[in-house]
C-alpha cells in the first residue's frame, strides 16, 4: 500500500503518484480526502484482462485440485499454475469486486 499524498486538492499530482505506485507494484493507497478515491480506484483497479485471466487461473486451480490425480500443480495455456498463483488471482478478484462495489457498478 502506497503512502499518503498530502496535496488532497491536487488530483493531477495524485494521479501521477498513484500511477508510479502501481508501476512499482502497489495495489492500494492511503488517502486523506474522499475526492482522492475515484481517481485512485480508476488507476489501481485491475483491468478487464487481469480480471478475466485471474478467473481462469482460479477455475483451472479449482478444477485441478478437485481431481483424484492432483499432482500439486495445474496447467493453464501451457504454463504451470501453483497455489500461490490461485491465491494471488483470488486477491485480485476480491480487490476488483470491492472497487466495483464502491463505484456502484
Amino acid at each position: 500500500i502506497d503512502g499518503v499524498y498530502n496535496k488532497f486538492a491536487d488530483i493531477d499530482g495524485l494521479r501521477e503518484e498513484v500511477l508510479q505506485a502501481r508501476n512499482f507494484g502497489a495495489d492500494g493507497k492511503t488517502l486523506l480526502h474522499p475526492n482522492q478515491i475515484p481517481p485512485t480506484n480508476e488507476i489501481l483497479a485491475p483491468t478487464d484482462e487481469e480480471v478475466e485471466y485471474s478467473r481462469r487461473v482460479v477455475e483451472c486451480w479449482e478444477e485441478a485440485t478437485s481431481g483424484e490425480d492432483f499432482a500439486g500443480v495445474a496447467v493453464l495455456n501451457g504454463s504451470l499454475v501453483e497455489e500461490l498463483h490461485a491465491v494471488d488471482a483470488r486477491r485480485l478478484l476480491e480487490r476488483a469486486a470491492m472497487i466495483e462495489e464502491m463505484a456502484g457498478v
